[in-house]
């Protein structure tokens, strides 16, 4: 409803449409007012949207800021946004905030640089230092506020006119009858000299902020209608209005520009000399010295009607939209489909041409891009379906084309002039690599094997000859002769005497698929693609190095190599580009080092699929710009790679989002104090980066614990445990890949207390109490001693003759305590083995197979060995002691105790667990083995005859297996056999079942 009042307005007029073309033409011919750096057309900016499916509260962004320590803060009308660039976090009404409700008119910040927040029921906040500062509701919608050289603040409101604000809180209020020409007011500016300009819903007004008692002058050549917008532009004031965008200068107003009568303007950006123009209905438009430009929802847009623009500090554009979020950023990557031009958008091959061009073949035909402009090429003279696969330049600079189902096909001079195909000597029409052979020749790979194109004819080369298999994918030509050839069983290597070798790929993890071919010549070397990662071919040795999964790349199967001005190797994949470091690369061959580092890139950064495209040649290319271009599944994708310098420069600032003490989080303060026993700590934070927010690398280091950086990679927490008391400081840097980090780390200081025990006074105390105690001690154990002397002295005589007297009788005492004592002993150790002892079956008792299975848990977890558990229960067992007597039950328990026992080895522990309850530990045994030991004895003990003392009764068990999953307690995995024991139970009994 709140949205329905602040654009009532719009809907009382019709909107009037011109000519698009009339438009392009009349803002053409003011070009003169615009002059700066060409920027990038508007279809070459990377776009992502976000809608409440990504964690918006609602869909209709009214506003958007960015405060000063970096977050984006996004208006709606269900609660303030706070972007991170990962996720939302959401505020609305409440005591944090102090807002009357959650909806969110307006965003803007103060002279100090605080975000002020207005909305509906008249909510006006403000952010200082992480904290919400709120006044008294003015009970009514905020449409706008603004801060005035004097500190006042100014109010734009829905239907009560305009409200000011003093910095005591106290408030004047100017309606119609003040002079404004309506009571509804829209927008708000303040502009260099402190006219405060009102965009109003029947036209614009001023007053001057400098005079205590300001009066309202009305513009009155402007139309009466709502103005929406308003921004200073040089020494002009722009007013966006329902019938167009006004300029208003030295007390005259006008059309910016004819062409711009009666467009609906709802929301305004001006960045380097560029004008971006929200609409209400007819999407965004961008002025520039790339003419006019329109983007609406068939370009991207998640809906035509603009509420708001911002520019952030990376230079990126947000599109506030009545549908989402809406970004325009620049990326890495810039990628060419059918809708700027292409052929076709499944791309399977590009190639740079000597001019310069870059072509492009796609499964719908060749295209050729020059510059910047696109030419598609005819091929439907020769190729019916126009699938290319494959392209070559010639020696003479016309262009080889392999196509899927029609052959070679030659272009020169703007048409085709030659066909190759199965009819002419070719092994097959599937064309996948083509190669212009060092002596003016053509070597064509097929799906059904090599061919050569000389001035003799065509010669066929297929397993026969040589090759591992006739799939091919991949040629290269070295300078001394050598043919390296890619199928899809390995590489070979024709010799220039014609003879073809297999290169050996028996020791790089199974590798089959060779892709693509790429020559180092600073490392006399060939990379080898392969489907289990990158090879590295001595040309000089023919030794060969695997780097995939063992030196940490996140995927095996890799498709071109293109190796860029800065030596740096570019690899296409399924799953996106990878780039490697050529420092790294050599350290990794070199031993230095063990683990490859990379960058991994996809359609966050300007791809339009991370799938790229294999097995045809060349599926990337190095072009004479340095722009390395990659064939995808949804377009032809290009980067410069000094580009990314461009991208690095940027520096994230960084912030500490949380800290959560034992699970719980706390508030953020400068010093945080806790309490004793505190054993876990983590830390969430942020560098708020909105290009590359994935690609952000993270620090940190615990001053007090870390004696240096922890590199976190892209890891935005951190954790501590088992801190010992003391004093800490949390320091955090952010940077993007080959960036700098942040000059400013986001720091957290915190002081853990210590019990009263681990306090140095404390043990002081102990220490002294203890030496006191010890000095009486001793002092009243040398009296003691002195008086046990004189004591002694006088017994001494006495008892010498008693004493030896007795000597000879406790000789002989002793001797038969020492036989004693060994019965003792003896009769102890039998005890023992009694006490661990099942007394009827002669099985261990539980406890020692609660002692057994502690042992075998902690043997398991150490050495990563199986263990299976397995409770077994005699069915019915009531029934024999009912039925028979307890006496022949203890038979029965005997009979099977002992069959278990055979079918168990001596290192198994078999235990009678109570009753008729029987445990077996079997070590080192897996689930399926157990199972197999289990169901053996079953049978086994069904076929116990208990005829002597028991002629029809017949004795069955259910059993349930458990194998230990490395739980911290034994008990769980008692639980779950005896579940499956249940299970066993409940399914019928005399089974075996096993725990899941």
């Amino acid at each position: 409803m709140s949205e329905v009042l602040s654009w009532r307005c719009v809907a009382r007029h019709s909107l009037m449409r011109h000519s698009w073309l009339a438009l392009l033409m009349l803002l053409c011919s003011c070009a003169s007012l615009f002059a700066s750096a060409s920027p990038a057309k508007l279809s070459n900016y990377f776009q992502e949207s976000w809608t409440t499916r990504d964690g918006l509260p609602h869909n209709t962004i009214n506003s958007i800021s960015q405060s000063e320590d970096g977050y984006l803060w996004i208006a709606t009308w269900e609660g303030i946004a706070r972007f991170n660039g990962r996720e939302f976090s959401i505020l609305g009404r409440g005591p944090q905030t102090g807002l009357p409700d959650s909806g969110i008119r307006a965003l803007r910040k103060d002279n100090a640089g605080n975000l002020l927040v207005v909305g509906a029921r008249g909510g006006f906040i403000r952010r200082v230092d992480n904290s919400w500062q709120s006044w008294p509701a003015f009970n009514v919608l905020l449409n706008a506020v603004v801060e005035d050289k004097h500190g006042m603040f100014w109010l734009a409101s829905e239907g009560e006119g305009l409200f000011r604000q003093a910095p005591d809180g106290s408030r004047k209020q100017y309606t119609q009858a003040d002079g404004l020409p309506s009571d509804v007011v829209h927008s708000l500016m303040v502009d260099s000299v402190g006219r405060l300009w009102m965009g109003s819903g029947r036209g614009l007004a001023w007053l001057d902020t400098t005079q205590p008692q300001p009066q309202i002058v009305v513009v009155e050549d402007i139309p009466a209608v709502p103005v929406f917008v308003l921004a200073q532009y040089n020494d002009k004031v722009l007013a966006g209005t329902e019938r167009g965008l006004f300029s208003w200068q030295n007390g005259q107003s006008a059309l910016l520009n004819a062409a711009l009568a009666d467009l609906p303007v709802s929301s305004l950006l001006l960045s380097n000399e560029q004008i971006w123009i929200g609409t209400t209905d007819r999407g965004l438009l961008r002025y520039s010295e790339q003419g006019l430009e329109q983007l609406t929802i068939a370009g991207g847009l998640p809906n035509n009607r603009i509420l708001s623009l911002y520019l952030d500090r990376e230079q990126s554009v947000w599109v506030g939209t009545n549908g989402g979020l809406f970004r325009l950023r620049d990326a890495p990557f810039i990628t060419y489909t059918a809708e700027l031009g292409l052929a076709g958008d499944y791309v399977r091959s590009v190639m740079a041409h000597s001019d310069g061009s870059v072509w492009i073949g796609s499964s719908q035909g060749v295209s050729r891009l020059a510059g910047r402009q696109l030419e598609t090429l005819d091929l439907s003279a020769a190729s019916r379906g126009q699938s290319v696969l494959s392209l070559a330049e010639a020696t003479d600079g016309s262009v080889w084309i392999g196509t899927y189902t029609d052959g070679v096909l030659l272009w020169q001079d703007g048409k085709i002039v030659r066909r190759l195909d199965r009819q002419s000597g070719l092994l097959a029409n599937e064309i996948r690599a083509l190669l212009a052979a060092k002596d003016g020749g053509l070597w064509v790979g097929t799906a059904q094997g090599l061919n050569y194109v000389g001035t003799d004819g065509i010669k066929n080369f297929t397993t026969t000859e040589g090759l591992p298999a006739p799939f091919i994918m991949a040629l290269y030509q070295h300078s001394d002769g050598r043919l390296f050839i890619g199928t899809g069983a390995g590489v070979a290597i024709m010799q220039p005497d014609g003879s073809i070798m297999p290169v050996d790929f028996s020791n790089l993890d199974g590798a089959e698929y060779a892709f693509g071919f790429a020559l180092d010549s600073g490392a006399d070397a060939i990379w080898m693609t392969t489907d289990r990662g990158l090879v590295h071919y001595s040309l000089s040795s023919g030794e060969l190095k695997m780097l995939g999964r063992n030196v940490g790349l996140p995927f095996d199967k890799l498709f071109q190599v293109v190796i860029d001005r800065q030596q740096h190797l570019w690899i296409s994949s399924n799953r996106g580009i990878l780039r490697l470091e050529r420092e790294h690369i050599a350290a990794v061959l070199s031993g230095e080092r063990h683990q490859l580092d990379y960058e991994l890139f996809g359609e966050g950064d300007g791809m339009q699929s991370a799938q790229a495209n294999g097995g045809s040649m060349p599926a990337a290319t190095l072009a004479q710009d340095g722009a390395v271009w990659f064939a995808t599944s949804k377009g032809a994708s290009m980067v410069q790679p000094q580009v990314l310098k461009r991208f690095a420069a940027n520096i994230p600032p960084i912030v500490i989002e949380s800290l959560k003490v034992n699970g719980t989080e706390r508030q953020l303060t400068s010093s945080i104090q806790l309490a004793a026993g505190v054993n876990r700590l983590e830390f969430a934070f942020a560098g708020l980066g909105f290009v590359m927010p994935q690609r952000i690398q993270y620090r940190t280091r615990l001053q007090g614990f870390d004696s240096d950086w922890v590199e976190r990679g892209s890891q935005n927490v951190a954790e501590y445990t088992n801190l010992p008391p003391g004093e800490y400081r949390f320091l955090v840097s952010a940077a993007y890949p080959q960036g700098g980090w942040s000059e400013h780390e986001a720091s957290l200081s915190f002081t853990i207390f210590p019990y009263i025990w681990q306090r140095p006074g404390f043990w002081l105390a102990i220490i002294g109490l203890v030496t006191l105690l010890g000095l009486i001690m001793l002092r009243w154990r040398l009296n003691a001693l002195r008086r046990r002397e004189q004591l002694l002295r006088w017994q001494v005589a006495e008892k010498t003759v008693e004493l030896q007297q007795q000597a000879d009788h406790l000789k002989a005492i002793d001797q038969e305590r020492s036989a004693l004592l060994i019965q003792l002993k003896r009769q102890a150790e039998e005890f023992e083995q009694q006490a661990r002892r099942d007394a009827l079956t002669g099985l261990a008792n539980r406890r020692a197979f609660d002692e057994a299975l502690a042992r075998e848990c902690a043997r398991s977890r150490r050495n990563n060995l199986p263990l299976c558990l397995v409770l077994l229960d005699i069915d019915h067992f009531k029934q024999v002691n009912d039925s028979y007597s307890h006496s022949i039950g203890d038979e029965i328990l005997k009979l099977v105790a002992a069959e278990i026992s055979s079918h168990c080895r001596a290192d198994d522990t078999v235990a009678r667990w109570g009753g008729e309850e029987f445990a077996i530990l079997l070590p080192n045994t897996t689930v399926k083995v157990a199972q197999d030991i289990c169901e053996r004895m079953r049978q086994a003990i069904m076929q116990i005859d208990c005829a002597v003392f028991a002629a029809n009764l017949r004795i069955t068990v259910s059993m349930g297996i458990a194998e230990f999953a490395g739980e911290a307690h034994y008990d769980k995995l008692l639980s779950r056999s005896d579940s499956a024991l249940y299970k066993a139970k409940q399914n019928g009994r005399n089974r075996v079942d096993v725990a899941v």
